[in-house]
C-alpha cells in the first residue's frame, strides 16, 4: 500500500497573521512617527508644555574678558543639560531694553545625533542642525557680551521682572532661571550705592510692593554672582541676604550662588 501523501496546511491564516503584525508595527511606527508640530523658528513643539530655562544676563557693567569666559563655560555646560524640546532663553539686558526685551536667542533644544530614533530620524540631519539652528547662535549671543559698553543705571529688578513675565518664560512645567550678575541695584528710585540692603526695610517702601507683586512660583534660581574689585565694600554677605530674601519673598528658591572674580 502506498504511503499517504501528507496534507499540506492552508497558507491563508498565516498570511493573514503576517498581514495582522505588519498592520501593527505601522501603525506604532506612525503613533510615534514626526508630524511636523515643530515651529521652524523656535524649534519648539507647537503643542503641549516643556521645559523653559532663561538665562539674563545684566548687560549694565562692561565684562572683563575672563567673566565672559566663565558665562560661555556655563551656558555650553546649560546647552548640554537641556533635554530635547527644553526651551532656552538668553537675554542680554541693560536700562534700554526692558519694555517687552527681546531675547538675544530662544530656541528649544532639537536634540542631537545621540537621541535620534533610527527609525524615523536621520541622525546627521539632527546633528547639522543641532549645530546650525541651536549651538551657533547661542555662542555668538555670548561672544558679544565683550564687546558691550558699561550703562550709568542698572536696573536689576527691573531686570527680573522683565524677564519673568516674557510670554515664553510661562509655562507649567519646570522652569529655571539664571541670573549673571554683580546685582548692585542701580537707579534713582532705589540704590545698593546709596541705600541700605536690609531686605525688611525696604520690602515696606513704595517703590518695593511692585516687584513683590510679581510671582516667581517655584522657579529655581541660579546666581552667577559677577564680583567687581571696586565694589568689594557693597558686595558682602548682607547684599547676598537681600536677593535670597527677595526670591523667597516672591516664590522661588535659589538654588546656587556662584561668585565670579
Amino acid at each position: 500500500m502506498a504511503p499517504r501523501a501528507k496534507r499540506r496546511r492552508p497558507k491563508a491564516p498565516f498570511i493573514a497573521l503576517g498581514l495582522v503584525f505588519a498592520v501593527l508595527v505601522v501603525l506604532v511606527l506612525v503613533g510615534f512617527w514626526p508630524r511636523g508640530e515643530y515651529d521652524p523658528t523656535t524649534l519648539c513643539p507647537k503643542d503641549g508644555d516643556y521645559s523653559r530655562t532663561a538665562v539674563l544676563i545684566d548687560a549694565t557693567d562692561a565684562l572683563s574678558a575672563s567673566q565672559v569666559k566663565i558665562i560661555r563655560d556655563e551656558i555650553n555646560a546649560l546647552r548640554k543639560r537641556l533635554t530635547p524640546h527644553e526651551w532656552v532663553g538668553i537675554f542680554v539686558l541693560d536700562e534700554d531694553n526692558l519694555v517687552l526685551p527681546r531675547p538675544e536667542v530662544a530656541l528649544c533644544n532639537p536634540g542631537d545625533e545621540s537621541t535620534a530614533n533610527p527609525l524615523y530620524e536621520n541622525p546627521h540631519q539632527i546633528r547639522r542642525r543641532f549645530e546650525r539652528e541651536f549651538r551657533a547662535p547661542i555662542e555668538a549671543s555670548v561672544e558679544r557680551l565683550a564687546r558691550l559698553p558699561s550703562k550709568p543705571t542698572s536696573p536689576i529688578l527691573e531686570m527680573i521682572r522683565a524677564v519673568a513675565l516674557d510670554r515664553n518664560f510661562d509655562s507649567t512645567r519646570n522652569r529655571r532661571l539664571i541670573v549673571v550678575s554683580d546685582l548692585l541695584q542701580n537707579v534713582p528710585d532705589y540704590s545698593h550705592y546709596r541705600q541700605s540692603t536690609n531686605f525688611d526695610r525696604w520690602r515696606d517702601t513704595p517703590y518695593a510692593r511692585e516687584f513683590l507683586q510679581l510671582s516667581l512660583l517655584d522657579v529655581e534660581v541660579d546666581i552667577l554672582y559677577l564680583k567687581r574689585t571696586d565694589a568689594r565694600a557693597l558686595q558682602t554677605r548682607g547684599h547676598v541676604a537681600f536677593w535670597e530674601d527677595y526670591f523667597d519673598a516672591v516664590g522661588a528658591v535659589v538654588q546656587t550662588l556662584k561668585p565670579v572674580l
